[in-house]
């Protein structure tokens, strides 16, 4: 072994202290050149850029004799031991985190020097690797920029990576994990970087040298490896300035010029040419689903905006406040929540008011005037996007989200907002500006958008079957094969080919198979036709894995109803669920919901408290300084460019202290065995996943969410995924009807991978219709659906001749313009007689009867209508698409559509029809122009014919004469 490698192996092995106290005594007595075998490679800031391995020896030599030039400056430097950076890698990542911001030893600033070795080298970037890997919002960049702003550190990775790729110093290298670990934080690291787009020259050159290294290598066992391959792969591409990692500043915010390209066809072309069709790379793939939300979010937005300018109004979309301001609050420490800014959409009214109030002669708003804006404040919900421009030409643009929505303030005229971005305006406080919110809600694009910004490379968890097409599917990873699941004390065999249900499991033959698919199957798509069972299989599902995967499960559903249907049946197994966002209505599970006072009890690292005191101080002072610039605000450019700065720092505060509360609801929720919460609200806080390293996620009504808010919804540490839907009921929402038609723009990545090639799980036996109900869905809709006995056992409805029964008719249906909707008078007259009919002859309960309708000003007219006809009774009246994944012992289903025109809008949908028809349990009665339906569509036709066999078709409801 050479002096160099045994001298390499010395350092590594001893603590930094040891290394400075022998350094400091040989620096004192000696005054030779002899110091090769007493140091090691120490590294200095400024020193001349190696080429490459052949200088290396004559470069680390060097740096020698400059050792002793800085002993005495970090002598005095307050350093973290190297024995608390051992402590310190082995906690959980938060707690690293936490650790190392709170401690007092600054570990961002000179805690690496010239004269330290490789084992605190190592361990300093792995800590470094570890805290950004949690992706922290608000913290992250800043983390990076005192990364790549650490000269030293950088110039001691260089000499780190000169013993890596040199054979010479293989022998260093005998623990093959902490190689791996070396590596992939390198290159985690500087892929950071460039994401970031934070690359200094130091950096680049210091990039540069390792690619170099790694090229000239003679050591292939080190080079051959995969993690190297992949370093040199990310190297090459960041000095190139070609790497595909997303871009973090790419934002889902439109600027001014975007507005007002391409139309609608162009759209459509757009979105076609968008399609997950073909196998892509994990950044395409990323990028492509990112445009998508973007162009689903903009078209309306688009559309809207061009009708204003060309036309100065737009009959359809979201209502024009004229004259708004945008003012600064006056007391910010005292304001609640601390809101900056607010729109007054009184505005200029306001001000003329004021003025009159001094004697001029000026007409003051009328209470009615203040109650129509109040009430049109009251439907723009926080997260909500605002635009605001001096004048319909556009020549300028501001956006703003809307960040408080008070009830107080709203009665006010006040919103609190946040201005996001500005085009070709200056200072805009107190200027008449008109606003706007757009077609779409903001805020879950922007949640989604965002977090498919963290996305790397290496981060797609379910990658081969999500993007590759992989058909056949691997068994979770967390899953010990020889140890079979158990439930309820019982062993369960699922491993073998064909698993023997136990005869007293709660399943029937295709649930059961289902059963064992998911919890065998790393990913697993399950298709539950209506009244199947999904939600009393999900239930078992989750019994079984809470008691043997020893992991929390988190549990996603589209809509909160369905999430509290879903925790009610739950609640009957297990009390140790936390239910996330939107405050449940139902007092059986309210115990279940997230509220502040949870996070504030012992489980809570004491670290993390002092961490939000010292930010929330930090927040106090920055807001102190906002205060002092609009104090002092003279309208000049200058002095709005230093406001601007100065609230901009203020939101990087508070970005900060949104992450801090996360963080207090990851010790709350670690040991719960369900995490619970909408597929929004996942979205908006998927740093919570990451943090508690989740395992499962279930997806309830899968083919309701989009594919994107489904990544959204998944981390690196995701290993087993089950998806329980039906894409032959509801689609995802998209911003715009039209183009989610021509464009498919609404197919869920449950329909896409179900359809195209990864074989699905589908429920055959429905327990919920009528047999003559099941008839209109089987074989309609679904080829293999089988009624259950209990079926059959319906009562017949009370004072009706049919229990199944399409009333048609051809009265014309009116359109609404200033809602853009479809009522039908007529059948609003009808179904509400055919109600009063039923509660007040055949003795059914409002409870018993739901009235459904697919279009919403249908809706609106049977509920206004309803108010009239029954004094003293609430009836149970909801649109198609509302009511989905629920049922009703009776449906009276109104279609509203009757024209000359042959047109029949959204119900030639397959998808809305199988729901529309497949809600009823005991007696289904339609109203609607049938001849039209089945012209227009197939489906209607197949509907018709079996409505014909059962004799339900006629020109009144089929009413008894019996008692």
């Amino acid at each position: 072994m050479s002096d160099i490698e045994s001298d390499g192996e010395d350092w590594f092995n001893k603590d930094e202290e040891e290394i400075l106290q022998n350094l400091q005594c040989k620096v004192k007595n000696e005054h030779t050149r002899d110091t090769e075998a007493n140091t090691e490679d120490i590294v200095d800031a400024n020193t001349e850029y190696i080429r490459g391995p052949s200088e290396t020896n004559e470069y680390l030599y060097q740096k020698r004799l400059e050792a002793s030039s800085h002993l005495s400056k970090e002598a005095n430097v307050k350093k973290m031991t190297t024995s608390e950076m051992r402590k310190a890698i082995n906690l959980e990542p938060l707690d690293v985190f936490l650790f190392i911001i709170t401690n007092e030893r600054d570990f961002f600033v000179d805690q690496i020097s010239t004269s330290d070795g490789l084992e605190r080298v190592i361990l300093y970037l792995r800590i470094w690797c570890k805290i950004c890997e949690l992706e922290l919002p608000g913290f992250q960049k800043e983390l990076l920029q005192y990364f790549v702003n650490n000269d030293i550190f950088l110039e001691k990775l260089r000499v780190l990576s000169a013993k890596l790729f040199q054979k010479k110093f293989k022998t260093i290298w005998k623990n093959v994990e902490e190689v791996e670990e070396i590596i992939y934080a390198m290159r985690f690291l500087i892929v950071r970087l460039h994401k970031w787009q934070l690359i200094t020259t130091k950096a680049s050159y210091v990039i540069e040298h390792i690619k170099k290294l790694i090229e000239d290598s003679d050591n292939p066992d080190m080079v051959q490896r995969q993690l190297s391959q992949q370093l040199k792969f990310e190297l090459d591409r960041v000095l190139k300035e070609e790497c595909k990692q997303l871009n973090e500043n790419a934002n889902i915010y439109p600027t001014l010029n975007e507005l007002f390209e391409g139309n609608g066809e162009d759209c459509n072309q757009i979105i076609n040419a968008l399609k997950i069709s073909e196998k892509l790379e994990v950044p395409e793939y990323i990028a492509k689903q990112k445009r998508i939300l973007r162009e689903d979010f903009m078209i309306p937005l688009r559309d809207y905006v061009c009708k204003l300018k060309e036309f100065g109004t737009s009959p359809h979309g979201p209502e024009i406040y004229e004259d708004v301001c945008i003012v600064l609050n006056a007391d910010f420490i005292n304001a609640k929540r601390h809101e900056m800014l607010f729109v007054d959409v009184f505005g200029r009214k306001r001000q003329l008011n004021e003025k009159r109030k001094k004697g001029d002669n000026v007409i003051s708003l009328t209470k009615e005037e203040k109650k129509l804006a109040r009430d049109k404040l009251s439907a723009i919900k926080t997260g909500s996007l605002l635009l605001f421009s001096t004048s319909r030409s556009f020549e300028n643009l501001i956006l703003a989200t809307v960040t408080y929505t008070d009830r107080e303030l709203i009665n006010l005229g006040y919103l609190g907002i946040e201005i996001v971005r500005q085009y070709n305006i200056g200072t805009f406080y107190d200027r008449s500006l008109l606003m706007f919110e757009t077609p779409a809600f903001f805020e879950p694009y922007n949640n989604v958008y965002n977090y498919l910004n963290t996305y790397g490379e290496d981060k797609l968890p379910m990658k081969q079957y999500i993007i590759d097409g992989e058909s056949n599917v691997s068994p979770p990873r967390y899953l010990q094969i020889t140890k079979p699941y158990s439930y309820d004390r019982e062993k369960l065999s699922l491993n073998t080919t064909n698993p023997i249900k136990p005869k007293s499991f709660p399943l029937n033959e295709s649930q059961w198979n289902a059963y064992c698919k998911a919890l065998t199957h790393e990913f697993c798509l399950i298709q539950g036709p209506p009244g199947t069972g999904k939600t009393h299989l999900s239930v078992h599902l989750v019994r079984t894995l809470i008691s043997n995967a020893k992991t929390p499960v988190v549990l996603i559903t589209y809509t909160n109803d369905s999430l509290d249907k879903f925790l009610l049946k739950l609640s009957s197994y297990t009390s140790n669920i936390l239910r996330f966002g939107s405050q449940t209505r139902l007092r059986e599970i309210a115990k279940f919901n997230v509220q502040l006072q949870d996070t504030q009890n012992e489980m809570v690292n004491p670290r993390l408290k002092r961490l939000y005191y010292v930010v929330n101080e930090e927040f106090t002072t920055k807001f102190a300084i906002v205060q002092q610039i609009q104090t002092n605000f003279d309208g000049s450019e200058e002095s709005y460019q230093s406001l601007l700065a100065a609230q901009k720092a203020v939101r990087d505060v508070q970005e900060k202290l949104k992450t801090i509360r996360i963080m207090f609801q990851f010790y709350v929720a670690r040991k719960a065995d369900i995490i619970a919460m909408t597929s929004t609200f996942a979205a908006r806080n998927n740093f919570l996943f990451r943090l508690l390293q989740c395992k499962i996620v279930i997806f309830e009504e899968a083919a309701e969410i989009l594919e994107s808010h489904v990544l959204a919804c998944l981390t690196e540490y995701t290993e087993h995924v089950i998806m329980i839907g039906d894409h032959l009921q509801l689609k995802p929402y998209t911003s715009n009807y039209r183009n989610s038609l021509t464009s498919q723009l609404n197919i869920s990545l449950f329909e896409r991978l179900f359809v195209n090639n990864l074989k699905g799980y589908t429920l055959n036996v429905q327990y919920r219709m009528r047999p003559c109900i099941a008839d209109l869905i089987h074989p309609t809709f679904y080829t293999d659906l089988k009624n259950d006995d209990t079926v059959n056992s319906y009562p017949k409805i009370r004072n009706m001749d049919k229990n199944l029964y399409f009333h048609t008719h051809r009265k014309h249906e009116i359109f609404s313009e200033d809602e853009c909707s479809i009522f039908n008078l007529y059948e609003v007259k009808e179904i509400l007689k055919l109600a009063k009919f039923l509660i007040e002859k055949a003795s059914y309960t409002a409870n018993d009867i739901v009235i459904l309708s697919p279009y919403a000003k249908q809706v609106e007219s049977l509920k206004s209508e309803a108010l009239k006809s029954f004094e003293n009774t609430e009836l149970n009246i909801s649109t198609v698409d509302s009511f989905q994944g629920l049922e009703a012992d009776i449906v009276l289903l109104s279609l509203v559509r009757s024209n000359d025109k042959e047109q029949i809008g959204f119900l030639k949908e397959k998808n809305r029809i199988c729901v529309a028809l497949s809600r009823a349990k005991h007696g289904l009665y339609i109203i609607g122009n049938l001849p039209l339906l089945a012209r227009c569509s197939e489906s209607w036709r197949s509907i018709e014919q079996i409505l014909k066999s059962q004799d339900a078709i006629g020109n009144e409801f089929p009413l008894s004469s019996e008692e």
